[in-house]
């Protein structure tokens, strides 16, 4: 069975095969963002306040979602808060890159048999 899974640490990612390439599976890297929201939520009372002018804002008919200004700078600052890297170390790399590389192949090959049949 092939290991999915090249890169152990800080932040686990599992590659998986699809038909049209590859997924990488970030599941810690996402439960760490979520913590350090709420982290950030809990320390610091103002995003709490802007977090509920967003819900005393909503639409009344909830099939009308709207997006706002304020709503879209709250996302930008957690996301600040948050951090958006996920770091992969030496030889990790090398390993998430082939692996990524081995499993993308056989897509990468079937489409450039297509774009040069449909150019011939």
């Amino acid at each position: 069975m092939t290991n999915h899974t090249p890169v152990s640490g800080p932040f686990r990612i599992t590659v998986e095969p699809i038909p049209t390439g590859v997924t990488l599976d970030v599941g810690a890297f996402v439960q760490h963002v979520v913590h350090d929201v709420v982290e950030a939520l809990l320390r610091d009372s103002s995003y709490g306040e802007r977090f509920d002018a967003l819900l005393d804002a909503q639409p009344q008919d909830p099939h009308q979602p709207e997006r706002s200004l304020p709503f879209e700078e709250l996302v930008a600052d957690l996301v600040a808060v948050a951090g958006t890297k996920v770091p992969v170390y030496g030889v990790q790399a090398f390993a998430l890159a082939g692996h990524i590389e081995q499993l993308a192949a056989p897509v990468g090959a079937g489409l450039q048999a297509v774009e040069g049949g449909a150019g011939a």
